[in-house]
């Protein structure tokens, strides 16, 4: 399972894929991406991944 994570945040983000900081708690942001995810096929919201550092 780590394996599969770690590929996920890899790969980056894409259309099911969200990588959010969220060092200080849940971002404000999550929410759109969880209201987003439910709107279409689904997908990943990575929590502690900063996707700047890719």
């Amino acid at each position: 399972m780590e394996e599969n994570i770690k590929n996920i945040i890899l790969l980056g983000e894409n259309v099911n894929t969200e990588l959010k900081e969220a060092t200080n708690g849940l971002p404000k942001s999550v929410f759109e991406s969880v209201c987003s995810f439910l709107n279409t096929t689904g997908g990943y919201i990575i929590l502690g991944a900063n996707d700047n550092l890719l």
